[in-house]
């Protein structure tokens, strides 16, 4: 007899080739973004969730606009030698990883960013089950 653990175990190995990881595409439509200049930063909501958009050497990046800390918004911060400096506490992250710089904090979540033709694009990763070729989710 397999005891329940054991028994999920199997079954999550057995799911392990179906899981996909993926990324589904969100063309963002906020006419501010067109003119973000060097350095700015860019605060649009998509739905509830709040996008901090930042542009730095000429390419565009995106993370969550809300420091670990204390759940700040990052917004009213600036950008200083590349990375986001939060307005509260002055803790810095890097756009690009969303890794604090000296390990103060956890990290901020980033996102993916495509740019093309004045098109942007936001990238959200997710997890689902592929069977037959088709995701379930």
């Amino acid at each position: 007899m397999i005891n329940a653990s054991a028994q999920q175990l199997v079954q999550r190995r057995s799911l392990a080739p179906m899981l996909v990881d993926s990324i589904r595409w969100r063309t963002i439509r906020d006419a501010r973004l067109a003119s973000l200049q060097e350095g700015g930063l860019l605060r649009v909501m998509l739905g509830k969730q709040p996008i901090l958009f930042v542009r730095h050497e000429g390419t565009l990046r995106a993370m969550q606009d809300r420091c670990p800390h204390q759940g700040r918004s990052l917004s009213g911060g600036w950008l200083d030698k590349g990375h986001v400096v939060c307005p509260f506490h002055r803790f810095h992250f890097d756009p690009i990883t969303g890794a604090c710089r000296g390990g103060l904090t956890v990290n901020v979540e980033t996102f993916p960013v495509h740019e093309e033709n004045g098109v942007i694009k936001l990238g959200k990763p997710y997890t689902t089950l592929r069977i037959f070729g088709f995701d379930l989710w």
